[in-house]
């Protein structure tokens, strides 16, 4: 017998119940009444388009074996769920639960791949017996960001990979991850499950169990409690070979400011954003160029594009070490620069944009008190920058003049700085926009 015939069974059964003891059958039918309140949320329950537990795989490798609703995985299986599991690429939603056994340092396993070349996306990064190492999201075949993983052996954990509206977000053991605005690419391929390589010594990794797995539509959208749409973490927005941090909430009129470059812009850029606190709205993408071909001038306009800046400050920073004249000639460094400003004016038309010149290379160790072998590089390619910015009209903050004599400012590792020079360079890109930016 179904619940529906039970339910209407119990419904005449109540009527005449109050036909002959209408105390009693109130009482009844007002706990009735609830019973078909809960029935109706239960039934309001997201159904999985795709569920381990009872759905057919699109594809297997080595052994797979169901029991229960559960998959072992030894690191020589995998599994595919079928493509048709994702029908919108932008809302979906893939829950999962695992239980480590066996965990060995030097490994790690892939836990989703749907990865075509650049399109698709897939989790994986995750090294076992490494407390706290990165859990790597990679959509459209870039890496945008890392969680951490923290499983340990014979714990069950919770993964969420939920895409809501185009916002990619990760949750492991109900906790969230960095969340970006972008849009999964959509292609034909299945959905793989433990494709993952084996380690440097030639053995698969340890084993483990597949506890329940979920793919949902549109229809659900993941939220840890008070957690909201309006009220996102660590925001973000993205596409192909682009990735940009935004601002936070934008709650009055203010002029915007990206600015552009690697580990050091992210070691000044909370100070500059703290120094531009109701002056300007900042954006930060931390991105470089480390070769000189094929100048991927669609994902700077795009980045550009992100909102209607005001000003660009821009450095391809010391991932250019690699440019010495043996390698790279002055014209395809110069090539590499103008693309760079051509391309920004492209995607913010209105932008003023400043160069600010590459830091000084330095020696290892500490204190220092010299600059490093490859400090002779850094010298050419400011001064091929410096050229290229004049002639195409864009400031200029001299990074490298700043700090060529405040060499005991340096990190020690040859590359970075202390806080006490990222300061500086913080206060040094809020005069010149001070300077740009109109004023009230």
């Amino acid at each position: 017998m179904n619940t529906k015939t039970i339910m209407t069974i119990a419904a005449s059964l109540l009527h005449a119940a109050r036909r002959n003891f209408p105390i009693i059958g109130t009482l009844a039918l007002l706990f009735f009444q609830s019973l078909e309140i809960n029935a109706a949320d239960a039934a309001k329950e997201p159904v999985p388009v795709w569920d381990l537990a009872k759905d057919a795989f699109a594809a297997t490798t080595g052994k797979i074996e169901r029991a229960g609703g559960q998959v072992h995985m030894d690191g020589e299986s995998a599994f595919a769920i079928p493509n048709s599991a994702i029908p919108d690429p932008s809302c979906f939603t893939i829950t999962m639960e695992f239980r480590f056994h066996e965990i060995e340092d030097r490994g790690h396993v892939q836990l989703l791949d749907q990865r075509v070349s650049d399109t698709g996306f897939s989790i994986d990064g995750l090294h076992w017996g490494q407390v706290g190492s990165p859990l790597s999201t990679v959509i459209n075949g870039v890496a945008y960001g890392q969680n951490s993983f923290r499983a340990s052996t014979n714990q069950v954990w919770q993964f969420v990979f939920a895409v809501r509206d185009g916002a990619v977000a990760v949750y492991q053991n109900k906790s969230a991850g960095p969340q970006y605005l972008l849009r999964v690419t959509p292609n034909l391929a299945p959905i793989w499950v433990g494709r993952t390589p084996h380690r440097k010594d030639g053995k698969p990794i340890g084993n483990y169990e597949i506890l329940s797995l979920k793919v949902f539509g549109s229809d659900f959208k993941y939220y840890l409690p008070g957690e909201s749409a309006d009220a996102m973490k660590n925001g973000y927005t993205g596409g192909q070979g682009w990735l940009v941090r935004l601002p936070g909430k934008i709650e009055k009129p203010l002029p915007r400011i990206l600015y552009y470059g690697d580990s050091i812009s992210g070691g000044y850029g909370d100070r500059f954003t703290a120094l531009m606190k109701d002056k300007a709205y900042c954006y930060h993408w931390v991105h470089f160029l480390g070769s000189v071909a094929g100048f991927p001038t669609n994902a700077f306009v795009a980045a550009a594009g992100v909102a209607p800046f005001d000003v660009i400050i821009f450095n391809n920073g010391l991932h250019s070490l690699s440019w010495s004249p043996d390698k790279v000639t002055d014209a395809q460094i110069e090539d590499v620069l103008r693309n760079m400003v051509r391309a920004f004016r492209k995607g913010a038309p209105k932008a003023k944009l400043i160069w600010a010149s590459t830091t000084p290379h330095t020696a290892k160790g500490k204190p220092v008190t010299s600059f490093g072998d490859l400090n002779p590089i850094v010298i050419r390619i400011n001064t091929l920058a410096e050229k290229i910015m004049k002639e195409e009209g864009v400031d200029i903050v001299d990074l490298y003049a700043l700090l060529k004599d405040r060499l005991n400012l340096a990190a020690g590792d040859q590359y970075h700085w202390t806080g006490d020079a990222y300061q500086l360079i913080a206060e040094a890109l809020k005069a010149k926009c001070d300077a740009l930016l109109p004023h009230p």
